[in-house]
């Protein structure tokens, strides 16, 4: 394998791994205007001989910065991003947000493919009405917008449940400040969130209304903020002391697999779960069925759809050693347990592991990565893939994501459509302050980036709490709180453009106003070579190309004000990907201007 890398204005970087023979790949670099390129639509003799691997659509750079776009800037800090895509190439964005002074608000923002916000600068207001609406959960309404939950104190001293549902040109949808849905007695906390697939969602949380100890309980609402079941929800989970850390994730069928931790024993944490269909009837044994209830504690547990109807949960334990080791359950659609007792070993190598997040591998079983101090005072990143019979794939005690210098926390885990996934993290490599880093794992246990990962952000301070989701069109969303301004908290969000099996990704960082084409070609036993057109450009600098190995083989001086003459040597369209018949200034097929103004 041979790897390019391609450095321009603000730390713009691809990779591209390519297997030795004669390859040709065009890449289109676009920050003003924005355009989409689909390949699939070029069909040139050369492309139609390419490797299926190499065959993906490329995005335009758009208005993504280095080290992120800003979502929300406003006065004093938002905290706690979540993230939803909106099904069509961009993602909405939740955060709880103290700019009003005395109490916490909730707002929301919408960022397109490009890295456009689209809504009002700085957010809309979700709940905002009086006392604190805070921790923000999102799901998408399966038409580009969003259902936000969250707490809300506006009726005094103890917290209860709203939601409001947001359509894909940032109006509300539901009353303002959003719909009750659980007001009983005393504390209501935490809530989750999943879709029902009618453009409603199923929403659980942890429940005080019996007294001392929480329960669990759920409501559905619908598409118009109709709630669904029985006022102030279903019970769950109302067994004795404890229950608490919910987690959801849809059956598929309108309903949701439901998971808690459970103190019942009164000796220990246990793990426990429970199906609800759509019409808010629990499906298995009363009160839930046991995942693991092995000696000692189970903490922070952690759920996704197997794919047909039941669920996989992962959660830290230590049942068995002194120390903290990944275990996980399967759970079928009808409540049975499908893997050993009490869980299979995802991963018990020495010193501790914690903290473990998963998601659906596309064929019944699932990705799982987490932090882990093997290598001694400081952690690394880890994961493993285990398959739908129980079976781990990967090497013993998982395959290392990062492992650089000091200490790499917090991953966060989303699905890259092909069998892999995209793991992120808090990442103190810098040793003064956390940055977030990426790195692709494909099916088989490979990662496919750059070594330890790639840079999202290390803009100056704090970056913390990353947040993932695949934006629908095969790429990925970040978003994170950040520090760089000293006087409060911000956010903001970045777009990493993956790709399938060994093909890593481009991170665009590029000013407004620049579009390169570059071409290369990498051939077997002869080395690379590449050559950059410049189109339109009211910017100068230098463009390097650089081997795999580090060693620069070329410099590319950016020149403002290319003329005209420039476009003829492209050979498609860079709006619509259509090869040209007739160069000229206009496109044939789309009509658009060949040189931007």
């Amino acid at each position: 394998m041979r790897s390019l890398y391609i450095f321009g204005e603000n730390k713009m970087k691809t990779e591209i791994k390519a297997t030795v023979g004669l390859i040709f790949i065009g890449i289109i670099l676009v920050g003003s205007p924005i355009i989409n390129t689909k390949f699939d639509k070029y069909q040139s003799e050369n492309y139609e001989k390419l490797d299926i691997k190499t065959r993906y659509d490329l995005k335009g750079a758009g208005s993504w910065k280095a080290n992120g776009t800003v979502i929300c800037n406003a006065s004093d800090s938002q905290n706690l991003p979540k993230i939803c895509s909106d099904g069509t190439g961009g993602a909405i964005i939740t955060w709880h947000d103290n700019r009003n002074g005395a109490n916490l608000d909730v707002y929301a923002q919408m960022i397109d493919s490009n890295g456009n916000v689209n809504w009002t600068t700085n957010g809309v207001a979700i709940g905002a009405a009086s006392g604190d609406q805070s921790y923000p959960e999102i799901c998408s309404d399966g038409e580009g917008g969003a259902i936000i939950v969250f707490n809300d104190y506006r009726g005094g001293a103890t917290s209860d449940i709203y939601a409001q549902r947001i359509d894909s040109n940032g109006n509300v949808q539901w009353i303002p400040n959003g719909v009750a849905i659980c007001t009983a007695s005393y504390y209501q906390l935490l809530p989750q969130i999943c879709s029902d697939g009618e453009g409603g969602a199923i929403i659980i949380w942890n429940d005080f209304r019996g007294g001392s100890y929480s329960d669990i309980y759920a409501q559905r609402i619908d598409s118009n903020g109709n709630v669904q079941w029985t006022p102030n929800g279903v019970a769950i989970c109302i067994q004795s002391y404890n229950q608490l850390q919910t987690k959801i994730c849809s059956d598929g069928a309108g309903g949701a697999v439901i998971m808690w931790r459970d103190y019942r024993n009164g000796n220990n944490f246990d793990i426990y779960a429970q199906k609800i269909d759509s019409n808010g009837n629990t499906q298995w044994n009363a009160n839930g069925v046991a995942i693991c209830t092995a000696s000692s504690d189970q903490y922070y547990p952690k759920i996704c759809s197997d794919g047909a109807g039941g669920a996989i949960i992962t959660w830290y334990d230590n049942g068995i050693r002194a120390f903290w080791d990944i275990y996980a359950q399967r759970i079928d659609s009808n409540g049975n347990v499908q893997w050993t007792t009490d869980g299979v070993a995802i991963c018990t190598a020495e010193n501790e592991q914690l903290v473990s997040q998963l998601c659906n591998d596309g064929a019944g079983g699932a990705i799982i990565t987490w932090y882990d101090y093997r290598s001694g005072i400081y952690s690394d990143i880890y994961a493993q893939r285990i398959n739908s019979n129980g079976n781990v794939q990967w090497a013993m005690d998982g395959v290392a994501i990062c492992t650089a210098e000091n200490e790499q926390l917090a991953p966060q885990i989303c699905s890259d459509g092909a069998g892999g996934a995209i793991i992120i993290w808090n990442d103190f490599r810098s040793v003064s302050y956390s940055d977030i880093y990426a790195q692709q794992i494909n099916s088989t246990g490979n990662v496919q980036w750059t070594v330890d990962g790639i840079e999202i952000c290390t803009a100056d301070n704090e970056q913390i709490n990353p947040q993932i989701c695949r934006d629908g069109l095969g790429s990925a969303i970040i978003t994170w709180e950040d520090y760089r301004n000293e006087l409060d908290v911000d956010i903001y969000a970045q777009m990493i453009i993956e790709f399938p099996d060994e093909t890593p990704p481009k991170v665009f960082n590029i000013n407004p106003g620049l579009i390169i084409i570059v071409v290369l070609s990498i051939l077997g036993g002869a080395g690379i070579a590449a050559s950059v057109y410049l189109i339109y450009t009211k910017r100068k600098g230098i463009i390097r190309v650089i081997t795999g190995e580090g060693k620069e083989i070329q410099k590319i001086p950016v020149k403002p004000k290319m003329t005209e003459k420039a476009q003829l040597l492209l050979s498609f369209c860079p709006f619509c990907g259509i090869k040209l018949r007739v160069i000229g200034k206009y496109c044939t097929n789309c009509g658009k201007k060949m040189i931007p103004e």
